[in-house]
C-alpha cells in the first residue's frame, strides 16, 4: 500500500524508488520494478550500486530484493577509462524476451554529462545476477547538441525492436535493435538513430527526459511519454502520439514534439485536501504537503488485470523534506516513492487517475453518481508551474468544462477511504482530477 513518511525499504518497499520501470514476469508470476541507484542511509539499503529491484504479487505492496547486477557487470559499467568511475547507474528498463531477461541501464561519465552509455545486461531470473552483453547506445565523446545515452526504454513494432533513449541536450531518440540479441541492429553502439522529441530553440524549461513509448491496439497509436521541468517543483508527465513508431509524435493540435510542443500534460505537482493520510510516523513534525514532481516513469499494461497503469516516482511535499538552495532551480524535496497510478484512454488520449492504485477493479461508473454533489477538483494547466491545489466544484459545473472523462470507484489516499474518483480533459486537452466530497485545506 502506498505510504508516506516511512522511508525504510525494509518496512515500505516503495521508498527510495527513482526513475522506476515495471514488468510482469510470466515465469515467476510476479511484478518487478527496477530503478536508479539511490544513496540514503535512512533507506536501510546496504548496497551502494547495482540497480535496485523490488517485487510484488499484487502491484500495490512491494518488497525490496537487493541489487540486480553482478559484481563483474558493475565493474564493467563503472569503468570510464581515464575518468573517475561512474558513481551510480540510472534509469533501468527490463523485459522478458526469448527466454531471457534483458536489462538496459545507463552509466554516465559524471552527473550532468552528455557522455554516457546504455549497457544491455542479461539474466536467467528477474532478480539476476545480470551480466553485461554489450553497449546498446554510446554518446561518449559527443557534444551537448547530440542526445545523451541514458533513460532507456524498449518498444516493439511487430517483429521490429527499438530503443528509446535520451535526456536533455539533443532530445529523445529512437534506434533499431536486433531482436535476437537486443544490441544495435547496425552493430554500431554509436549510431544515434532518429530524433522523436526535442525542446524548441530558446526554451528555458528542463527536459525532455525519462521517455517511454507504448503501442495501444485499441487506438492504433504509439504514445510517447516524457517528463519536462525541474525535479523539485515543476516536473511533470507529458505525451504525444503517432501512427508510426518512428514518428512524428504530435500533440492534440498537431504540433510536433520535435521543437514545436512539449506534449499534452497528464500529471504535475498537486495537493488534494487531507483529513488523515496514511503515513508511518517516522519523522516527527511531518504533515501532509501533497506531492511534487511526478514523472520519469513508464506506461505499463498489466496482462493479469488487463488494465493500463503509469508507474513513476513522486516526491513527498512535506515541508520538513523541502530543501532550498541557490541557483536556477532553488527548491528540492528529498524523499521520493514509487507510485502506480491507473491510466485510461479516452477519445484516443491517455488520462491518469487522481490517486495511487490500491487494488481496485477500475471498472468505469456512471457519472450519475455525481449529480447534485460537491467535488474536490484539481486542474493541471499545461504551463510549467509548481504545485496545484484543489478547489470546490459541482459535477454540473465540471461536466460543462470536460470533453471526456472516466468515473470509477477507488481508494481516496488523502482521506483513507473508498470514494468515487474521476479523471478527464477539456476540449483543449487540459487535465482535471477529482473526487466526491470536499475538504478545505
Amino acid at each position: 500500500m502506498f505510504t508516506l513518511n516511512l522511508y525504510d525499504v525494509g518496512k515500505n518497499g516503495g521508498a527510495g524508488a527513482h526513475d522506476p520501470s515495471m514488468m510482469w514476469d510470466p515465469v515467476t508470476k510476479r511484478y518487478y520494478s527496477y530503478c536508479t541507484d539511490v544513496y540514503d542511509p535512512a533507506l536501510g539499503i546496504q548496497e551502494q550500486i547495482g540497480i535496485p529491484v523490488r517485487s510484488s504479487e499484487d502491484l500495490t505492496s512491494f518488497r525490496y530484493e537487493g541489487v540486480a547486477l553482478s559484481p563483474k557487470a558493475i565493474a564493467q559499467g563503472r569503468d570510464n577509462g581515464a575518468f573517475p568511475p561512474t558513481a551510480g547507474f540510472w534509469a533501468p528498463f527490463v523485459e522478458y524476451v526469448r527466454g531471457e531477461y534483458r536489462m538496459y541501464y545507463s552509466a554516465t561519465r559524471a552527473f550532468g554529462s552528455s557522455e554516457s552509455r546504455i549497457w544491455l545486461a542479461v539474466a536467467d531470473h528477474p532478480l539476476g545476477p545480470f551480466e553485461n552483453r554489450g553497449v546498446a547506445a554510446d554518446t561518449w565523446g559527443t557534444d551537448d547538441t547530440l542526445p545523451n545515452a541514458i533513460d532507456a526504454h524498449v518498444i516493439w513494432a511487430g517483429e521490429a525492436c527499438f530503443l528509446v533513449y535520451g535526456s536533455f541536450f539533443g532530445g529523445i531518440y529512437l534506434k533499431q535493435l536486433n531482436p535476437e540479441t537486443g544490441l544495435p541492429l547496425s552493430g554500431d553502439a554509436g549510431e544515434l538513430g532518429v530524433c522523436i522529441s526535442r525542446k524548441g530553440p530558446g526554451a528555458h524549461v528542463d527536459g525532455p527526459e525519462g521517455a517511454a513509448v507504448q503501442y495501444v491496439p485499441e487506438t492504433g497509436y504509439y504514445y510517447l511519454f516524457q517528463s519536462y521541468g525541474w525535479l523539485g517543483e515543476t516536473y511533470d508527465i507529458r505525451v504525444g502520439r503517432s501512427r508510426q513508431v518512428t514518428g512524428p509524435y504530435l500533440d492534440r493540435q498537431g504540433r510536433n514534439l520535435v521543437e514545436e510542443s512539449m506534449g499534452e500534460k497528464v500529471a504535475g505537482s498537486y495537493r488534494f485536501a487531507s483529513a488523515s493520510p496514511r503515513q508511518g510516523g517516522e519523522a516527527p513534525g511531518w504533515s501532509f504537503g501533497g506531492f511534487y514532481g511526478p514523472g520519469h516513469g513508464v506506461p505499463f499494461y498489466d496482462p493479469v488485470r488487463q488494465r493500463h497503469f503509469f508507474v513513476h516516482h513522486v516526491r513527498d511535499g512535506a515541508s520538513i523534506h523541502r530543501v532550498e538552495q541557490e541557483g536556477v532551480n532553488p527548491v528540492s524535496y528529498t524523499r521520493h516513492y514509487l507510485m502506480v497510478r491507473p491510466m485510461f484512454y479516452l477519445d484516443g488520449w491517455p488520462v491518469l487517475g487522481p490517486e495511487p492504485y490500491e487494488g481496485e477493479g477500475l471498472e468505469l461508473r456512471s457519472p450519475a453518481l455525481l449529480r447534485g454533489k460537491d467535488l474536490e477538483v484539481l486542474c493541471l494547466p499545461p504551463e510549467d508551474n509548481a504545485q496545484q491545489h484543489s478547489y470546490r466544484c459541482s459535477w454540473e459545473e465540471l461536466q460543462g468544462k470536460l470533453w471526456a472523462w472516466a468515473v470509477y470507484a477507488g481508494w481516496d489516499y488523502e482521506n483513507q477511504k473508498e470514494n468515487i474518483l474521476l479523471t478527464g480533459v477539456d476540449k483543449n486537452g487540459v487535465a482535471y482530477w477529482g473526487k466526491l466530497g470536499y475538504n478545505k485545506i
